[in-house]
Order: C-alpha cells, then structure tokens, then sequence
C-alpha cells in the first residue's frame, strides 16, 4: 500500500498507526436508478502524443473539465495492455484521462472488501466513499483495499477519476464479503444512464 498521509490513511480506513477503522458507509443511490445499461459511461480528455505527459491526478482532472463522451466501458475489467495499445476504449495508447460514472449493485447488506487496481492514477469513489486512490505512475498494481458497509441491496453510485501516462494501462476492481476471497467484479453488476 501506498501512503501519502494521515488524511490518505483516513480515507482508505487506518489510523496513523496503522489500525484498522470502521468501514466505510456507503450511501445508496435515491432515488434508485431503474431501466440502466450494462456498462459504465465514460467521458476522456486527451494531452496528445509524448513528450507531453500527464503528471499528477489534478492535471488529470483539470483535463477532464473539457472531456468528450466516449464509447461506454463494459465494466471494470480493463487487463494490463501491450504498450500502444488504445486505452480502455478511447483511440489512444497514451496521456488519457478519464471520468467514468454509473452505479455498481450490492445484492445484500454487510461488510465487503474493495481493491482497486489501475495504471495509472486513479481516484475511485463509490457510494460517496473514497474506496481507491493513486496519484502518480505505476504498473498494473493494486490499489489499497478498502473495507465498506453496504447497509441495503441495491445501486450505489460510481464514479472514477483515471489517467494513464504511457506505457501500458489497465484498470480493475475486486471485491468480496470481508473475511473472504476476493473476486473481480463481473460485468453485470454495472450500470448507467
């Protein structure tokens, strides 16, 4: 894991000593979404070839303040790629940025683990939660794992910040019950509108 600071260790759940907080608590999405499609929506903002480089996820997300929709993901299931290959499914291999929404189901209540992976920066919230957090260049890592409480089945909103330098990319996301293995999350139990 990563750490930058004591406000980093309070989002991802420790305390400055390391200790293990209560879960995150996901707020649901109200009203809940109905009639959605399969997928993620994303909208990107590209720098252009190198030498130019995004630097940082606030270079990123200024970026992205003039971002162009683009073809919906499939979910969060974006491999490490070969170097020049398209970034998720924009046109190009390199200094992408991207603003992903929709929402992910919990089909019952309790305490789950979330990982995120990604190449590069990435700044992912659900529920209103801070459930993963990367600024910087990386290869296909994980994240850090978040504990959450989910207090209802149903939709919660999604929202992702990412950016990928050069190199290759990927962005990914597992999760589980706490106390079990984590699995990648399918496809199915994403959505948008």
């Amino acid at each position: 894991m990563k750490i930058a600071s004591v406000a980093a260790l309070a989002a991802w759940g420790l305390g400055a000593a390391g200790a293990v907080a209560a879960p995150l608590k996901l707020t649901p999405a109200e009203p809940q979404p109905t009639g959605l499609k399969a997928g993620l929506a994303v909208k990107y903002a590209y720098l252009g070839p190198p030498p130019q480089k995004i630097q940082s996820m606030s270079m990123a997300m200024q970026m992205l303040n003039s971002a162009k929709p683009g073809q919906p993901l499939r979910g969060l299931d974006y491999r490490d790629t070969d170097e020049g290959d398209p970034v998720l499914t924009h046109k190009y291999p390199y200094n992408v940025a991207a603003d992903i929404t929709g929402f992910i189901r919990f089909d019952a209540p309790g305490v789950y683990e979330i990982e995120t992976w990604s190449n590069d920066g990435i700044n992912a919230q659900i529920g209103g939660a801070l459930v993963g957090d990367f600024d910087g260049r990386q290869g296909c890592e994980a994240n850090q794992r978040v504990e959450v409480q989910v207090p209802k089945a149903g939709w919660y909103p999604l929202k992702f910040a990412y950016f990928q330098k050069y190199g290759s990319s990927c962005l990914m996301m597992k999760w589980g019950k706490s106390g079990q293995k984590l699995k990648w999350v399918p496809n199915e139990v994403l959505g948008w509108k």
